[in-house]
């Protein structure tokens, strides 16, 4: 039995030679990639980019749960004034609770 074999197709030397210079390019931005991703000055600028849209983001949350916790001040201050017996109960507690720790602490020392 035989088999009969396909010899490649021989190349020719331009061919060859356009070959090498696509793989030459190919590779010079591979490491021109690598050596961008590599750099120290580029992770620490990425670094700070990072950790200032962390900050951005972190100040944005800071100052709606401010506005939230103005807002629920104001409304337990007006809820004080109307007399409301839910709100009066809590600022008893509280100051209860604050002059029991004075008291606490008068006694330890």
């Amino acid at each position: 039995m035989s088999h009969a074999t396909e010899q490649p197709r021989k190349r020719t030397p331009e061919e060859i030679e356009a070959d090498l210079a696509r793989t030459r390019l190919e590779l010079t931005s591979t490491v021109n990639e690598l050596s961008d991703k590599l750099d120290p000055r580029r992770q620490v600028d990425a670094a700070k980019d990072s950790a200032k849209a962390a900050a951005a983001a972190a100040g944005g949350r800071a100052k709606a749960a401010a506005a939230a916790a103005g807002g629920q001040a104001k409304a337990f201050a007006d809820d004080l004034g109307s007399g409301d017996r839910k709100a009066l109960t809590v600022l008893g507690a509280v100051l209860a609770a604050g002059a029991t720790l004075i008291a606490v602490a008068r006694r330890s020392r």
